[in-house]
């Protein structure tokens, strides 16, 4: 068999990356790579293929499912799909840092930098649709307002059978904000993968809103599969450290990769004491003080073109001055 690192970088996209072969040597020895690299295939099938006992391939499988670089699908064990896949599933992982410390995170986070980010900017240019949503805040939305069952986390969490949170492998990778992580909130069969791996702790439905409050009240976006679909995962992100935002932010392309939510932020003037606190907790500066007439202090106003409608600021207005406002119609999220 040709490196088996070099078929695997292929396999995710980054062909003959030196970075991305470092990620993958710390987590796969030259043995385990060449089985990798011939997934998916029947364990026994395997073992022959590489002349190997078919118990010790069977264990070597079970190591790596437990370290996130291989999945349990219908067809048998199968490398990470993208590159995303394998990112989150090893960098949400705390336990190995009892292995590794933060070496394999510091490796992420240099083919992150000088290799990923900037490609996947360029490659979201070419998205009819984007890939993820913001979700309102529960706590951002004013009572009666009518919701989608796709945009409302409650409704999500109703329909959900089984819940589990993970740390954040973006704020664990980047490190560059000091924002909570334990709070990438899986569901239904994304719940059962990190129960069974070991990666993830359950939660009853009651934890996971609770989980949700906390990580709006925290300043985190939800985040979850721009789709009317089931979810199976509401991730709550952060604009310094998002494998989405922060590098969509910083090279271009951040609305062909993450949806507005239908909502947007309105400031009630009248209402609004001047305190700035939704200046510094809006992700997206999309909030500035300005001169209201017959006002002496300045009052907050929002800037729809950058507003996402994630409703943070709202959730900490003392003053209860910002709503959010449907601006977007039904069609806004994709079936």
């Amino acid at each position: 068999m040709a490196d088996a690192y070099a078929i695997l970088t292929e396999k995710l996209g980054h062909a003959g990356s030196e970075r991305l072969t470092r990620v993958l040597k710390r987590l796969m020895d030259e043995e385990e790579a060449e089985m990798v690299a011939s997934l998916p295939c029947p364990v026994d099938e395997l073992a022959r293929k590489l002349s190997k006992e078919e118990e010790d391939v069977k264990k070597k499988l079970d190591g790596l499912f437990g370290k996130g670089v291989v999945f349990m699908t219908s067809r048998g064990y199968q490398f990470a799909r993208n590159i995303m896949q394998l990112h989150d599933a090893t960098g949400a992982d705390v336990r190995l840092d009892e292995v590794w410390g933060r070496e394999l995170l510091d490796l992420w986070e240099d083919f992150c930098q000088e290799e990923w980010y900037q490609a996947w900017a360029k490659g979201i240019e070419t998205l009819n649709v984007p890939v993820w949503r913001t979700i309102p805040a529960r706590k951002a939305i004013s009572e009666g307002t009518k919701l989608l069952p796709a945009e409302d986390v409650k409704a999500i969490l109703d329909k959900a059978t089984r819940f589990a949170v993970t740390s954040c492998p973006c704020r664990r990778v980047a490190a560059r904000c000091d924002l909570p992580r334990e709070v990438c909130l899986q569901l239904n069969r994304a719940a059962e993968y990190v129960i069974a791996r070991g990666s993830g702790r359950e939660l009853t439905r009651e934890e996971a809103m609770e989980l949700l409050d906390f990580a709006s009240e925290a300043g985190l976006i939800h985040m979850a599969p721009n789709s009317s679909e089931v979810v199976s995962a509401i991730c709550n992100c952060c604009t310094d450290c998002c494998i989405f935002y922060y590098p969509l932010m910083k090279y271009g392309g951040l609305e062909k990769g993450v949806a507005k939510s239908r909502f947007q932020a309105e400031v009630d003037a009248a209402t609004c004491d001047g305190c700035q606190t939704c200046v510094e907790r809006c992700p997206f500066e999309a909030i500035e003080m300005t001169k209201v007439p017959g006002e002496k202090k300045l009052k907050a106003a929002v800037e729809p073109d950058k507003c996402f409608g994630c409703g943070v600021c709202a959730v900490e207005c003392e003053a209860e001055a910002i709503k959010l406002v449907e601006t977007r119609p039904p069609e806004h999220i994709p079936a």
